[in-house]
């Protein structure tokens, strides 16, 4: 289902050639992602039960939105993992340049570099190639009701924890550009650590592709309640035939209907799940970990 895998840096110098006499080759997304915060509290004491309402309430915004396709299966409990994402308290010196370094444990073990951007072809053609085993590398059209960009990133194992910008640089070459700031000390974003419960099972035939759909709810610190909860839905692109018309307007569909819930499911500030933690205040950081 990939459209094109990533480049590396070699890859890509070999195929240009001449950078002053060649431009650069159009950026191909592997998959889209669409993503919605929703109401945490609305799964506080009965997670499994407010999915199916949750469920329930999408199928009839979509009903409502006139969808020729229906959504099928339900909510299950999934994949559980301990996350923790790192950057310089005070300056966040990867997130104002658009990096984010994330590490998981538990049903998914790796180190994760991540890079955002609006531009396409800026996002594609910026590296973030690692240097550990079992490596994969995916650009990703990343789109919240509000915003989208595109999200190139490299996973790999995580054998170790980087404490500083230079021990990042050494597990992911890419972050050469983060050079100046080499010194700079890293701890984990807000002081807190996330445990993520997924759900998923839902899917939508919508054409020559399958959108898939995830509940994603994030315990602070072992809390016994969720403080975040995301619906999304992911769409992988055809080899053969990319991203057809159809597709794209099934998917747009299914992006205004999780936007639009109703029945008080959505939430008035909605900028994704990293967005969200570097905004979150804890008793390690009750000014924000970025000043």
């Amino acid at each position: 289902m990939m459209k094109r895998t990533v480049l590396s840096l070699l890859s890509a110098t070999l195929m240009l050639g001449s950078i002053a006499s060649h431009a650069n080759t159009p950026a191909y997304v592997d998959s889209k992602e669409y993503k919605v915060l929703v109401d945490p509290t609305r799964f506080a004491s009965n997670p499994s039960s407010a999915a199916a309402t949750l469920l329930t309430n999408l199928s009839a915004r979509l009903s409502a939105l006139g969808f020729d396709k229906t959504v099928t299966g339900n909510f299950a409990a999934g994949n559980r993992d301990t996350l923790a994402y790192y950057d310089t308290p005070g300056t966040c010196p990867l997130n104002k340049r658009g990096y984010s370094l994330r590490t998981r444990a538990g049903d998914d073990t790796d180190i994760q570099f991540k890079f955002r951007h609006a531009d396409e072809e800026l996002s594609y053609w910026t590296d973030v190639s690692g240097a550990g085993k079992n490596k994969s590398t995916k650009l990703e059209t990343d789109v919240t009701p509000g915003n989208l960009v595109l999200a190139h990133s490299t996973k790999q194992d995580a054998t170790t924890t980087p404490t500083t910008v230079a021990a990042l640089i050494k597990l992911f070459p890419g972050a050469t550009t983060l050079s100046d700031v080499s010194t700079s000390a890293l701890s984990k974003v807000a002081g807190v650590t996330v445990t993520q419960q997924e759900y998923d099972g839902p899917v939508s035939d919508i054409g020559e592709s399958v959108a898939e759909f995830t509940l994603t709810l994030w315990y602070i610190d072992g809390a016994t309640t969720p403080a975040l909860a995301e619906l999304s839905f992911r769409v992988d692109a055809d080899a053969d035939k990319y991203f057809t018309t159809p597709i794209l307007t099934r998917s747009q569909t299914l992006n205004t209907a999780i936007g639009s819930i109703g029945n008080n499911w959505n939430i008035a500030n909605d900028g994704g799940k990293t967005s969200w933690l570097y905004a979150y205040r804890s008793s390690s950081y009750p000014n924000g970990f970025c000043n």
